[in-house]
């Protein structure tokens, strides 16, 4: 049977949130009780309907290391049914660690029809050894209710909010988004936590900054959905792709000397066999390649796609 909602009586007040942008993520925190639960306040927009939703989100971010998962989301499945749960809760579960779930906030999404989304921003917390080794990424997720006749109920998880392949990727995007050798827009780091970047730019992302300091223009978000003036998709669009402003303490556009620390980052690019093609001010590898390439739009940034397996 689909969750309903039922009228609290709790005396929590909210309090204030600030948040500022900043260039780095605030450390996660410790891991917290699994029997947190947030609790809307009376004087809230629709508080039945952000209630239920926070409930949601808790319960399908909230689980142990040997919980069965199919028996969980069953007993989870709203109104659109299980397995509809199932595939959109694919990047909620990790099975064989557990999983905590702190709701920070329960926003309405849409209200209209007797339906109503409600976009729950939910910090997951996963781990696999007890509480010494875990990792922390904050999601919105899209939960849709319908109002029936006992009150708001659970319909389906329209998103969970980006997807990570495994344990591993959620800590690499981690190390990625916070390195300090990587200078990057608020909007590239938020394509690495939302798990729209290949793991395998991921990796080449932290092998460069091995190499020298440098700067991010884009990753995904920003950037043309296609090819400037072409029907090709990018492979920015497909998180496979990269646009860097500055190698070292060097724009690029200021760079462009053949013994030049961006030269020589070309170099180490065009050498790497995970690397399909770079578009830099040079052509390392003549005009008959398109691996290596250089054009008019390519002297201000190197251009780097990956190659995949």
């Amino acid at each position: 049977m689909a969750p309903s909602s039922t009228t609290t009586s709790s005396t929590t007040t909210s309090s204030s949130t600030t948040t500022t942008t900043t260039s780095s993520l605030p450390p996660a925190p410790a891991p917290q009780a699994p029997e947190s639960r947030y609790l809307v306040p009376l004087t809230e927009a629709e508080p039945e309907a952000k209630q239920l939703a926070a409930d949601i989100a808790y319960a399908l971010t909230t689980y142990g290391a040997s919980d069965d998962h199919a028996a969980r989301l069953n007993a989870l499945a709203g109104l659109s049914g299980v397995d509809l749960l199932a595939q959109a809760a694919a990047p909620l579960t990790y099975p064989g660690s557990w999983s905590r779930g702190e709701v920070i906030y329960p926003q309405l999404g849409g209200l209209r029809n007797d339906r109503a989304s409600v976009m729950v921003v939910t910090r997951q917390t996963v781990g696999s050894n007890g509480e010494v080794d875990f990792f922390s990424v904050v999601r919105t997720l899209d939960i849709r209710l319908i109002l029936g006749e006992s009150g708001w109920e659970f319909d389906s998880l329209s998103s969970a909010g980006g997807t990570f392949g495994s344990l591993e990727d959620l800590a690499l995007a981690h190390t990625v988004a916070s390195d300090p050798r990587i200078e990057m827009p608020d909007s590239a780091r938020l394509d690495i936590l939302s798990g729209r970047v290949s793991p395998i730019l991921l990796e080449l992302m932290a092998d460069m900054a091995d190499q020298t300091p440098y700067a991010v223009a884009v990753l995904v978000t920003g950037h043309p959905h296609n090819v400037f003036e072409t029907d090709r998709p990018s492979d920015h669009t497909v998180g496979r792709a990269i646009d860097i402003i500055r190698v070292g303490d060097r724009r690029v556009i200021d760079d462009r000397g053949e013994g030049s620390a961006t030269y020589a980052l070309v170099e180490w690019l065009n050498s790497r066999t995970d690397v399909r093609q770079v578009g830099s001010p040079w052509d390392l590898d003549g005009p008959s390649e398109r691996r290596s390439f250089r054009d008019a739009v390519h002297q201000d940034h190197i251009h780097i796609a990956i190659e995949i397996p």
